[in-house]
């Protein structure tokens, strides 16, 4: 396919295209822009269409017209059209779905099994990896493997649901480039793997006398052990060793073992050295698996000179502490210093709030189409307001904003019946049990009680403590990947920033430093750190910006002052001494 082969309207969008991919590359010539799918698609995929100054459904034109040039050109596959299902195994199957239920993705993947002349009883994971490559090659989006992993969930549920469905569990292999390690329960040593796990979270009365550790690790820390205990295992694998020669975890702490498998993971985690070409610098990842190696030294009672020569070598898998935030973190602080973004982010929970009431009551568009009221939707949005607001009062980690209870970390206060509702926020971090409190009056305090009195009961499980619930069970808080995930799409779609929950804390100490660039004390309390390091790290971004700031203003105001008995630029200093009368 040729330009002239394109339709006069297609060759208008195509340009228009190009010049969008331009503005999210750093305004760069359309003439450079290469239509690979591999560069324009992420690219294009990741815009927000606020950063850009277009409409939402504008943005998904040019992707779409993109796609469409990308596959007349044969540069990506072409879509597959799926009809019915012909075979009648899959034609019962896709019949017995519940009608509640908008399985869309799982309707896909029946059909392409069913086009690829595949049985029910014969699908298994490979066939799912073999369907996510196919639609990676025909869509090149970034949610394909959400979408399936989406198909694998929903196929997984329906086992226990329909009579007949296949038994099959699946499971989406890992993406390319990451490595699949084999469960602890694929080696010898797994039964001291769960003896190890237990001594994790063991209460300090089980602890022995000469044990080091005295406070029981949490769930999270307990995951990531057993993560790092996967992948020093896998390591072992790698550099020759056999499952059946690994029958204890002792195996894992002779110190040439352990400096062998440090090596290979710095080789795989590591950061390039800036100065030397064929070396590579530790990074947070082996920093985990040296902490992980130094917990199975405690556990297994390494002794005194063995285990302090172990310790020695872990130092060098560890990253030295930063004085100073990173860059991403600094070019997102600097980016929220834009008055318009700015306001964006806090406005945002107002205009959600809005958004809610509008999908809970129902709404006519301009065009006179009727949109019928969804009010599970409108408590999805609402509960997106709320912890919004909350973040930017009291930044939270995820998962202490996930587990707020009313009554317990949330409770409510009116003075009166007409008087101000009054919201209390207290918080006991989950990370290092330090307490961190606010209140909340106006209209912050209004935001949750409309989330609470007139969206809440919409949702799944109103009855529960949970201030946000889980929609499969109410005695479970809200997932907080799914949560944390739900936010961040909710500030990109409509600031054009990406931003974590965890952003809100350094975007709170950056705005309380910027207000008083001494208030440390204030950063260290609002977020609830026992030391001032972290504190630190943004009080220096700060002072020194204000440095700069100071310094140039200086300069001005000193040569301001000196403009009257400055000298000429080029003329000699004794004629410019004897004009002044300085000779």
């Amino acid at each position: 396919m040729t330009w002239d082969d394109l339709p006069l309207m297609r060759r208008r969008t195509l340009v228009s295209s190009l010049n969008l991919l331009c503005r999210t590359d750093g305004k760069r010539s359309p003439a450079t822009v290469l239509l690979d799918p591999a560069v324009c698609l992420p690219a294009i995929d990741t815009a927000s269409a606020v950063d850009l100054g277009i409409a939402p459904k504008t943005l998904q034109n040019h992707r779409a017209n993109l796609r469409y040039v990308m596959r007349r050109r044969g540069l990506l596959a072409p879509v597959r059209r799926y009809g019915p299902t012909s075979d009648p195994a899959w034609a019962v199957l896709e019949k017995a779905l519940p009608k509640r239920f908008h399985p869309h993705r799982l309707h896909a993947f029946m059909r392409d099994c069913d086009k690829n002349g595949l049985q029910p009883g014969e699908v298994t994971s490979a066939t799912l990896d073999d369907y996510a490559r196919r639609l990676a090659a025909s869509q090149g989006s970034k949610n394909v493997r959400a979408n399936v992993r989406e198909a694998a969930r929903q196929w997984n549920k329906m086992r226990g649901l329909i009579p007949g469905w296949p038994d099959t569990e699946l499971v989406l292999g890992p993406p390319e480039g990451r490595i699949q390690t084999p469960p602890l329960s694929a080696y010898p040593l797994h039964r001291e793997a769960e003896d190890y796990s237990a001594w994790l979270v063991r209460s300090p009365e089980d602890a022995d006398e000469d044990d080091e550790a005295p406070d029981p690790a949490s769930p999270e820390t307990v995951a990531t052990r057993r993560k790092g205990l996967r992948l020093l295992l896998w390591a072992m694998l790698q550099t020759g060793s056999t499952p059946d020669e690994l029958t204890d975890l002792g195996v894992l702490l002779q110190f040439d073992t352990a400096k062998r498998i440090m090596r290979l993971h710095r080789d795989r985690l590591g950061t390039p050295h800036p100065n030397k070409a064929n070396e590579r610098l530790p990074t947070h990842g082996t920093a985990m698996l040296a902490a992980t190696l130094q917990s199975l030294a405690i556990f297994r009672k390494l002794p005194g000179e063995a285990n302090a020569r172990l310790r020695r070598m872990l130092k060098v898998y560890r990253p030295k502490r930063q004085c100073e935030i990173g860059d991403d973190l600094s070019a997102l602080l600097d980016r929220l210093e834009d008055p318009e973004t700015e306001a964006r982010l806090l406005h945002l929970p107002a205009l959600l709030l809005h958004k809610a009431r509008r999908l809970r009551d129902g709404w006519t568009s301009k065009a006179g189409v009727n949109h019928p009221p969804k009010p599970q939707e409108a408590c999805w949005m609402a509960a997106l307001a709320a912890a919004l607001e909350i973040l930017l009062h009291l930044p939270l980690r995820v998962h202490d904003l996930t587990r707020l209870r009313l009554g317990e970390e949330l409770s409510m206060r009116q003075a009166g019946e007409r008087g101000p509702v009054e919201a209390r926020l207290s918080v006991t971090a989950n990370k290092n049990g330090r307490l961190v409190e606010t209140w909340l009056r106006g209209e912050p305090a209004a935001v949750l009680v409309e989330y609470l009195r007139d969206f809440r009961p919409l949702g799944p499980h109103p009855t529960t403590a949970w201030v946000f619930p889980n929609r499969d069970g109410a005695a479970l808080p809200r997932n907080k990947g799914g949560f944390s995930e739900r936010i961040a799409r909710a500030i990109h779609a409509h600031t054009g920033v990406r931003m974590t929950v965890h952003d809100f804390r350094a975007f709170a100490a950056a705005r309380i430093l910027q207000d008083n660039p001494h208030a440390v004390e204030d950063v260290r309390a609002l977020l609830g750190h026992g030391g001032f390091e972290i504190a630190l790290r943004y009080y220096r971004r700060t002072n020194r910006q204000g440095t700069a700031r100071r310094v140039s203003e200086g300069i001005g105001t000193r040569r301001r002052r000196s403009a009257a008995t400055a000298i000429p630029p080029g003329l000699p200093l004794d004629l410019a001494r004897r004009r002044r009368g300085m000779a």
